[in-house]
């Protein structure tokens, strides 16, 4: 199932898994990276509990839902992904989150509270580096070209396999076809997310003291480019969780995913049952 959302940026696009929210005993709600959609989740939203709801949404800049206005912060974002949440009657909820997802994740539990958010599902990060973010937040996404030697697909497929490896070429062709039609509002959330890097690890800290669980989900190796390998830190009081695969996780590590996702919700109090068959 799919649907849209009316929010203060306009429309919300989701994916839908599972029992529709209201009839549900517990909620989680999927943002993936950027410039992926919520089509990433596709091969998990009928994998969990069998009284879970499951939503994945684009994230305002990509997919099929609105724009984001140029140059706000992560806070706006959560404001309007949790009016997403409200929209559709969702109370208490488990949100999961991917690399950019996962610093939308962070600011949505902050501005929700542990009352509506006991526990989330976070990408590893980073420890804080102002210089090195904002040189990413100037650099990650530079405008996408579109010469007639075909060069920007090649450079795209490159820069995928930096951050995906070879196993699974079709997630790193899907990838690059996310990017390109994606391209005149690629770059939108990068500057926010990297900006926002130390308070999303300080966020990380503060859910952590407030009661908050927070499962990571950590690859085995991660880089920007490949001068430029990705040392991840650790929040005290987190549950680290060892990934197979370097991200897309629902394609590349299906079952690890699944349970890694249901022992977030059983830890903070959801509900978790057994694993769908």
């Amino acid at each position: 199932m799919r649907g849209y959302i009316h929010t203060d940026w306009g429309q919300v696009h989701y994916r839908a898994g599972g029992l529709a929210p209201e009839a549900a005993a517990s909620v989680i709600a999927m943002y993936h990276e950027s410039p992926r959609t919520s089509a990433v989740y596709d091969p998990v939203l009928e994998a969990f509990p069998e009284d879970v709801a499951v939503l994945a949404f684009d994230t305002p800049g990509f997919g099929q839902s609105d724009d984001a206005p140029a140059d706000r912060p992560l806070g706006d974002y959560a404001t309007v992904l949790l009016q997403a949440l409200d929209g559709l009657g969702v109370g208490p909820f488990l949100p999961v989150g991917m690399k950019t997802g996962s610093a939308l994740v962070t600011a949505m539990a902050v501005a929700a509270g542990a009352d509506r958010v006991p526990g989330a599902v976070l990408y590893a990060q980073e420890e804080p580096d102002d210089a090195a973010f904002e040189h990413w937040a100037n650099d990650w996404a530079p405008p996408i070209a579109f010469p007639a030697d075909r060069s920007t697909l090649t450079k795209l497929y490159a820069k995928n396999v930096g951050l995906y490896g070879t196993d699974n070429p079709r997630v790193l062709y899907e990838a690059v076809a996310d990017t390109i039609a994606n391209a005149d509002r690629y770059a939108s959330v990068y500057p926010a997310v990297f900006r926002g890097h130390r308070q999303t690890w300080e966020d990380m800290h503060a859910l952590v003291a407030a009661g908050v669980h927070l499962t990571v989900l950590e690859p085995p190796a991660a880089q920007f480019t490949p001068d430029d390998p990705i040392v991840f830190g650790v929040v005290p009081g987190t549950n680290v969780v060892p990934m197979p695969s370097t991200g897309q996780f629902p394609a590349l590590a299906t079952d690890a995913f699944v349970a890694a996702v249901t022992g977030a919700l059983d830890r903070a109090g959801l509900r978790a049952h057994v694993l769908a068959d």
